[in-house]
């Protein structure tokens, strides 16, 4: 039952045993950019969970690129001693783990010490005003990027993965719909992704070929002026031409609040809304392609591996919910108990990312059990 969902696949030079990826979640975890116990305790549940790989929150590549506080940096003392913990956990699970790379543009923390430019000049609230990124500040962040990725690769990690989706830095200089620049990083295709390839050759130069370097693509904006398909199939090819790994597709700008933008769409009963985007860049390049968003029942993901070129699928949400759902698909087949309901991604007071319907449910069995 379900042989190509568990069945292995050539990442780079690893081999990863099942076609199940844990898509990253931002764990809403860290204590002022440090790995915490908690984030610790989240990452043993998914390596031992069954995923054949499992990608990490969103890791800031500096102290000022990150959301909040909340969000992991690397550039705090004792990072690679804490991320080595949780790599070596991984390996002893057989999990390959994957760390999630970002700088969050237009979205970094409102006060001091955090980096305050985007791809544009944008003024978001009388706290939060952005300066259009000069190429300098651009080079330094690629060199971040490299940075981290060798603190990464240091820690015994199999790999990272450059964010480029969801509305942040990397994704807004991609748009149409947010790059109105007019010097080399704006303008065609090409220059709008300067910055992506510019980043993914700094990480490849700091990592060497032998390490796993992947990227989450925003295949399209789900708004006016969106990237286009021709654009997407473009970028994504010259980055198999540079070496990446593996590329997961995703879409939508989160800041954007249109009837079909990103956080409605994930809401929906629909199954895999991005599968779409996934399968037809899987049928251009020869990179393994990840199709990330609604995966639901392990026959849906069956159907989806044999009937298109996609590599692998990955699950966010369903492993908030139930961290072993790979493990319990192999004895039950039944859907996942997640209803997409988002409440696991308003989870602040929790101190971890956090599934608040099965919160609630055995917040009241506790209390039946009580009386």
């Amino acid at each position: 039952m379900f042989q190509k969902m568990f069945s292995s696949f050539h990442l780079g030079g690893s081999v990863v045993k099942n076609r199940l990826a844990a898509s990253a979640m931002f764990e809403y975890g860290a204590d002022s950019g440090k790995i915490t116990d908690k984030i610790k305790k989240r990452y043993h549940q998914l390596v031992h969970g069954g995923a054949g790989m499992v990608i990490t929150g969103m890791t800031a590549v500096s102290a000022g690129a990150g959301v909040a506080p909340i969000m992991v940096n690397t550039d705090y003392d004792g990072y690679v001693s804490d991320l080595g913990e949780i790599a070596a956990d991984a390996r002893s699970a057989g999990a390959k783990l994957i760390v999630q790379l970002q700088h969050c543009g237009a979205e970094t923390f409102p006060a001091e010490g955090y980096d305050h430019f985007a791809v544009c000049e944008k003024k978001v609230s009388c706290l939060r005003a952005y300066h259009e990124a000069t190429p300098a500040e651009l080079r330094k962040t690629a060199q971040a990027f490299a940075a981290s990725a060798a603190r990464v690769k240091q820690a015994g990690a199999d790999g990272v993965q450059i964010h480029a989706a969801h509305g942040f830095l990397i994704n807004t200089f991609l748009s149409p719909s947010t790059n109105h620049r007019t010097d080399e990083y704006g303008g065609s295709a090409g220059n709008r992704a300067r910055l992506l390839f510019e980043i993914y050759d700094a990480v490849r130069k700091a990592v060497g070929k032998d390490f796993i370097v992947g990227v989450k693509f925003p295949f399209n904006d789900l708004n006016e002026n969106s990237i286009t398909e021709r654009d997407s199939l473009f970028i994504c090819g010259e980055l198999e031409k540079r070496g990446i790994d593996f590329i997961e597709v995703s879409s939508g700008m989160v800041m954007d609040s249109s009837a079909a933008s990103f956080a409605p769409l994930v809401r929906t009963d629909r199954q895999a809304p991005f599968l779409r985007y996934a399968a037809l860049l899987a049928g251009h390049i020869q990179t393994p392609v990840i199709s990330v968003c609604g995966y639901r029942t392990p026959e849906f993901i069956e159907k989806a591996l044999t009937a298109t070129s996609i590599a692998a699928v990955s699950l966010g949400r369903p492993l908030v919910r139930e961290p072993d759902l790979p493990n319990r698909w192999c004895r039950d087949p039944s859907p996942a108990k997640c209803i997409s309901c988002n409440m696991c991604c308003q989870s602040f007071a929790d101190g971890i990312i956090t599934c608040q319907v099965k919160k609630k449910t055995e917040g009241k069995a506790l209390t039946a059990a009580k009386a």
